[in-house]
């Protein structure tokens, strides 16, 4: 059996450009690595992974980890902060418990962070999943990296989901949601929201191998090995625009195959005449000649 050793974790990180005082989104399987000398236990495990990252990014740093709590919408069921757990694997879950950590209030989409900048990045956040004053918008403002363990490269690009949300793609919409998050044993009466893909297209595919392709041919991907697995690691700004000037041309850049729009069905719903209160086409002209400056004051 072929075991790592923190030393090991801390030479991959490092050698795949993580460095003191950085803020890392990190996205986890770290079974697929192998075993971790010495770690007798699914704590010990975790845990010295955690030290590791932590020794790499020194008191300054800060990590972030996804929390997500999917099963909330599934089954409706509440969405306690302190206590609702993740299914996004054990890392992430393990780093969610741990004392000092600081877990953003959101009932599907939370992230947690852990180290320096924590409060900074995960509390007080508003009420949409991916808006501007989110988790994902506060990793884009302090200048984030992406780390990825035992995963695809393609996790490399980060936050594709508040990429589709800041370019406002037309297969999603914002979903409000029923579910009000209970904090510290009070229910909120904040209403929550998420941007999401329109039912009819869920059977299309995501496919984020062209973007990362794009990003790993301007040299914004670096990696290391580790174990049975590899290390990836990307800036997530650069990540970022790299997917808006991508998708300035193809808008359909991250899903397998182009929706099946239909014309005069939402989104694409044509000609705005009868839902603004103008109407009739003899109503073109007069509008062509207005003084839109006045009309608006």
């Amino acid at each position: 059996m072929r075991f790592v050793t923190t030393a090991g974790i801390r030479d991959a990180l490092a050698a795949a450009g993580l460095g003191r005082g950085q803020v890392v989104f990190a996205y986890t399987d770290l079974r697929t690595v192998g075993m971790v000398e010495g770690a007798d236990d699914r704590d010990a495990f975790c845990a010295a992974y955690l030290g590791a990252i932590m020794d790499v990014l020194g008191p300054e740093g800060t990590l972030v980890v996804p929390t997500y709590t999917t099963q909330v919408a599934r089954f409706d069921i509440d969405f306690v902060l302190e206590e609702t757990p993740t299914p996004m694997g054990l890392f992430p879950e393990y780093v969610r418990t741990r004392p000092g950590a600081v877990r953003s209030v959101h009932p599907l989409l939370s992230l947690t962070a852990y180290g320096a900048d924590a409060a900074r990045i995960c509390s007080d956040n508003g009420t949409s999943a991916y808006g501007p004053d989110s988790p994902f918008a506060r990793l884009l403002e302090c200048g984030a990296r992406t780390l990825v363990i035992g995963l695809d490269r393609y996790y490399a690009i980060g936050g594709v989901h508040h990429l589709e949300a800041a370019c406002q793609l037309p297969y999603c919409y914002n979903k409000l949601l029923k579910w009000q998050p209970v904090v510290g044993g009070q229910r909120l009466s904040r209403r929550y929201f998420a941007t999401v893909r329109y039912p009819e297209f869920m059977g299309i595919p995501y496919d984020f191998n062209r973007l990362a392709d794009a990003l790993d041919a301007a040299g914004g991907i670096r990696r290391a090995p580790l174990g049975r697995s590899e290390v990836f690691a990307a800036d997530y700004r650069h990540a970022f625009e790299t997917g808006m000037r991508r998708l300035r041309d193809d808008p359909w850049l991250l899903l397998g195959e182009p929706p099946p729009f239909v014309y005069g069905k939402v989104p694409f719903d044509g000609p705005t005449a009868g839902h603004d209160r103008v109407a009739g086409q003899g109503d073109a002209d007069r509008l062509s000649t207005m003084n839109w400056l006045g009309y608006y004051l």
